[in-house]
């Protein structure tokens, strides 16, 4: 089964149906599986993408906490691609974000974009900066665990592309361009 690590899953199901497109969504922050099943039942994408580098790595997770390991192993990685096998639309981008978005400069327009990767404000603000960029009217961005960092700041600079908030739970968020 597979398994998700934060909570109000019923709100990323409900704005995944309620978006207007479905040709091309993207999770940052895979982890098990749980948000991108969610999107490709929801929402039917022609191709969806998931962004996880996996490999255990020792980074800076949070704004005020200094950095650590957690526990995305190699085994995970591989038990995630058994479980999403039968989804033929679903591909994994076994890096980094920087490294999906210095590798696919021309990647998009998405129509759907959960946010559950780096949970550092300076690291959701540039991954915002970067779909918003390749986005379209109706485009959604769903932000996971937004009460860490500062989503104030995240949410006023996508103003500038015309996204503003449709709904928030206590720890998710959806923002749509219109």
């Amino acid at each position: 089964m597979i398994q998700g690590d934060s909570t109000e899953y019923e709100l990323l199901e409900k704005w995944a149906r309620e978006c207007k497109h479905n040709r091309l969504t993207c999770e940052i922050g895979v982890r098990e599986g749980l948000g991108s099943k969610i999107i490709l039942d929801a929402l039917k994408p022609v191709q969806h993408m998931g962004i996880d580098p996996y490999n255990n790595l020792n980074y800076q997770h949070y704004d005020h906490t200094g950095s650590y390991q957690c526990d995305y192993t190699e085994s995970m990685r591989c038990q995630l691609l058994k479980d999403m096998a039968t989804y033929e639309n679903f591909t994994l981008m076994h890096m980094t974000d920087i490294d999906f978005m210095n590798r696919f400069p021309d990647a998009g327009p998405f129509d759907f974009v959960h946010f559950d990767g780096p949970h550092m404000t300076r690291d959701v603000l540039r991954e915002a900066v970067w779909f918003a960029d390749r986005s379209m009217s109706r485009t959604r961005f769903v932000f996971d665990d937004y009460p860490k960092y500062d989503m104030n700041v995240i949410a006023k600079t996508l103003k500038l592309w015309n996204f503003e908030i449709v709904e928030n739970g206590s720890n998710k968020i959806c923002l749509e361009k219109f």
